[in-house]
């Protein structure tokens, strides 16, 4: 517990905010929180401690020190060894003004002299009342005070441009990205004939072409073109399809769920702690084929014995099939993937996903590095993700006045709407819904691109008259063409209106 002095002369002392206030912090999270109580030691509310800069170690002991400032000894990375980022740390109350952070908007940018550049940038300050003042170099010695400048780069060449962010305290940061010019990326497109958004439950062929442009190469070398089709038995429920952060070939679910496990605290990759080394698991169990699922086991009710004194704890909290997953990435983690690569147009057979039905992503990727222009090779990869033609409700893009939970999405009310991004609807000509709804009926619409937008499916729906009686009810749907989003909006305007039904799943079907 911190008590404030106001009578100490200190320039680091915490300040009186964290007056009376408990500091509790967490060796396995790295999280240092700060709780609030009441006059009677009653829990009131808690919140993080340097949650943005904070870059804490395993923590296993915090004092106030004489001066008011904290001092914390902290472990380091990995349990059970001599680790070379165990230290203590002294935390001081930095006071007054704090540093602007520079932000370019502007990404990595290619073109052709001259080249015209409109850059951008999302710098702020902590403190709101600073006025900031820009600094921009191009690289080439030539600089701009503008907010947000406009350049022409006549040359050909690399540039690494800087913009450096001060307030009036003089405090300030600086941020770059690099510009190329005398080359622009190549263009990779992939078509196809098939629905773009699904696969279906029968084996069937994928039928794709990739299409490759290139302003300065002109003639595309065919044996430059890369295209790859993998399959992801699991992911994650969240993992988006498309944009910056969208999954890629080299995901595995095992090795998510470790990351976000325990399982680091007691074991590395390739060095020992109070574990052994996942490679040296691997080796151990080997064409074993019993290992899975002995393995699997042991994760969940714990045990030891086999790699030493030290008992590995349970884990009860993991279902059967995820410990599998985990187990399946430590047993491969020293196994170079075979890359099979696809001509660059054809038919690929979509098989791997029979054996574990309505899971899984088909990932067919296409790349191309091209000859570099006047400067350096640009490389241009472009991915088209396949999901289950049943799309489990939970696991909707975006959600409003209805409750996301582990297995249906529930407390679905009047005008509640989920929303599912960038849908083809490429020869789905209905969809099935499975729901349950204890009393209620009410119109389910499918619209385009909002709430609000144009309506291509119309379902009414009567009451399955329990909560836990779940049925299947289907309707037509109508191709608009390209991909949208789709948002699934449900209606009663006769009260009571909330409550309306549960949703399990919605099948696409042909």
């Amino acid at each position: 517990v911190y008590h404030y002095n106001a009578s100490l002369k200190s320039a680091t002392k915490m300040p009186e905010y964290y007056d009376k206030a408990l500091f509790m912090f967490d060796w396995m999270r790295n999280w240092v929180f700060v709780v609030r109580l009441d006059e009677n030691q009653n829990y009131r509310y808690m919140e993080s401690f340097m949650e943005s800069n904070g870059d804490f170690r395993r923590p296993i002991d915090m004092e106030v020190g004489p001066d008011g400032s904290f001092y914390m000894l902290e472990y380091g990375s990995v349990y059970g060894i001599d680790n070379i980022d165990a230290r203590l740390v002294r935390i001081d109350y930095n006071g007054g003004n704090r540093a602007p952070v520079a932000k370019i908007d502007s990404r990595e940018l290619n073109g052709i002299a001259p080249f015209k550049v409109n850059f951008s940038q999302k710098s702020f300050d902590y403190d709101d009342e600073d006025k900031l003042t820009y600094e921009w170099n191009f690289g080439n010695n030539v600089t701009s005070a503008a907010q947000n400048p406009e350049y022409i780069f006549q040359n050909n060449g690399i540039y690494k441009v800087s913009l450096k962010v001060r307030d009036a305290a003089g405090a300030s940061s600086s941020d770059t990205i690099v510009v190329k010019v005398g080359n622009t990326a190549p263009q990779v497109t992939i078509n196809t004939t098939n629905n773009a958004s699904f696969f279906f439950p029968a084996q069937t062929s994928f039928n794709y072409a990739v299409e490759v442009k290139d302003n300065e190469d002109g003639f595309i070398d065919k044996r430059k073109v890369k295209v790859a089709l993998d399959f992801i038995a699991r992911v994650e429920r969240d993992k988006n399809l498309a944009g910056h952060q969208a999954i890629t070939p080299t995901y595995n679910y095992g090795k998510e769920l470790i990351a976000k496990s325990d399982c680091k605290a007691c074991h590395q990759i390739n060095a020992k702690s109070v574990g052994p080394a996942f490679v040296e698991v691997a080796k151990r169990y080997f064409g074993d084929k019993d290992a899975v699922t002995r393995l699997s086991n042991k994760i969940i009710t714990g045990g030891g014995g086999v790699w030493g004194e030290h008992a590995m704890s349970a884990h009860p909290q993991l279902s059967k099939d995820d410990a599998a997953e985990m187990v399946k990435y430590i047993l491969t983690i020293s196994t170079k993937k075979d890359i099979v690569l696809l001509q660059q147009s054809g038919a690929a057979a979509l098989k791997d996903h029979v054996a574990v039905k309505d899971q899984g992503r088909y990932i067919l990727s296409a790349s191309y590095t091209d000859n570099g222009g006047k400067i350096t090779p640009l490389t241009t990869r472009e991915t088209l993700v396949l999901r289950p033609a049943k799309v489990q409700a939970e696991d909707a893009d975006l959600y409003f006045d209805a409750d996301q939970r582990a297995t249906i999405v529930g407390s679905i009310n009047n005008r509640s709407y989920f929303m599912f991004k960038s849908v083809d609807l490429k020869g789905i000509t209905k969809l099935t819904y499975r729901y349950a709804s204890s009393d209620k009926s009410g119109t389910i619409t499918v619209h385009t691109d909002s709430p609000k937008g144009p309506v291509i499916s119309t379902l009414n729906f009567e009451p399955t008259m329990d909560w836990n009686t779940f049925k299947n009810i289907s309707a037509p749907i109508t191709d608009p063409g390209a991909k949208h989003d789709l948002y699934f909006v449900f209606t009663q305007k006769l009260k009571p209106n909330n409550a309306l039904l549960d949703i399990d799943w919605i099948a696409f079907e042909k």
